[in-house]
């Protein structure tokens, strides 16, 4: 018995006329035969191209995670200036550019929501440091979600804007406002999301662009981080201490100091002269001493001074 796409494939029309090797068919019949044979390729065609696109999105579905710890990459200097410029990460999913590795970075009190050692950032007063990250996805790799935590390093409150590309295009956005200080634990987490698909994202600072300091860590691919880390996120709290008035590196006038991420700890505690306005210092016995030997020189140069 002969199947219709059979009896299609052997119909011919030249003009109105049917010729057939087997029989003759009408011209009516050799065309709904040669429609049905063209409705059927239709049908296999979109069946070929559905299954193609469900590849695709199984393949979004993969999870992935930047971490930037050991043994994928060794422990990092806890303060930016132990870094001699910017270094480019790469990892399977998508590389990092823009800041440095830090490992267990100094003054960091939020640390508990980052997977330690490790983080990525920049500040102001690192070397060569841009003022933005910049995460570029592997095309191999395909994208529809970026998480990870964002962590403000500053000691006033910052405002964060995060864009995600595909392409040239930018399909999502996210605006963390006024992030808390670090010694608050300032911190906020980033979920950006496109069906269509990511390429790289961008993150910056608006407060402030002249001078800032901040850090990500555990980007994760395709799933919210949120689902990756699940220990208890950390408190915002007070400061455990006040910002400090004083001087680096023992030279200019007295006058509030940031204390930042990854800022150097010797720095800190070498130059840096603490004001208490509200305790009074009393002197100690030798100090008095010192003080009434000087005072009547002091007072003679004075009269000399004046009488001339």
């Amino acid at each position: 018995m002969k199947t219709a796409s059979t009896d299609s494939a052997r119909c011919h029309l030249t003009g109105n006329r049917v010729t057939d090797r087997t029989h003759s068919v009408s011209a009516t019949e050799c065309r709904a035969r040669m429609k049905s044979n063209l409705k059927l390729m239709r049908y296999v065609a979109t069946g070929l191209v559905t299954v193609a696109l469900s590849g695709v999105s199984h393949a979004a579905t993969i999870p992935a995670i930047a971490a930037f710890d050991p043994p994928g990459f060794p422990q990092g200097p806890s303060i930016y200036v132990a870094v001699p410029g910017p270094q480019t990460i790469v990892t399977a999913p998508a590389t990092f550019s823009g800041g440095v590795i830090l490992g267990f970075a100094t003054f960091f009190p939020a640390i508990s929501f980052a997977t330690a050692p490790n983080v990525y950032g920049t500040a102001n007063f690192g070397n060569h440091l841009s003022d933005a990250l910049t995460i570029a996805i592997d095309p191999a790799f395909t994208t529809t979600e970026v998480s990870f935590a964002l962590f403000n390093g500053e000691t006033f409150n910052q405002t964060y804007n995060v864009d995600a590309f595909n392409g040239t295009t930018l399909v999502a956005n996210q605006i963390l406002t006024s992030v808390v200080p670090n010694f608050n634990s300032g911190y906020g987490v980033i979920d950006l999301n496109n069906p269509g698909g990511i390429t790289s994202v961008t993150v910056a600072p608006t407060g402030a662009p002249a001078s800032w300091d901040f850090l990500i860590d555990t980007v994760v691919f395709n799933q919210n981080i949120t689902s990756v880390i699940t220990s208890p996120l950390p408190p915002v709290t007070q400061p455990a201490t006040p910002p400090v008035q004083g001087r680096r590196h023992g030279k200019g006038e007295t006058e509030l100091l940031e204390v930042n991420f990854g800022d150097d700890i010797n720095d800190i505690r070498g130059s840096v002269v603490v004001v208490t306005p509200s305790t009074t210092t009393v002197p100690e016995p030798g100090t008095y001493l010192l003080v009434l030997a000087v005072l009547p020189a002091f007072v003679s140069r004075r009269r000399k001074r004046q009488g001339a």
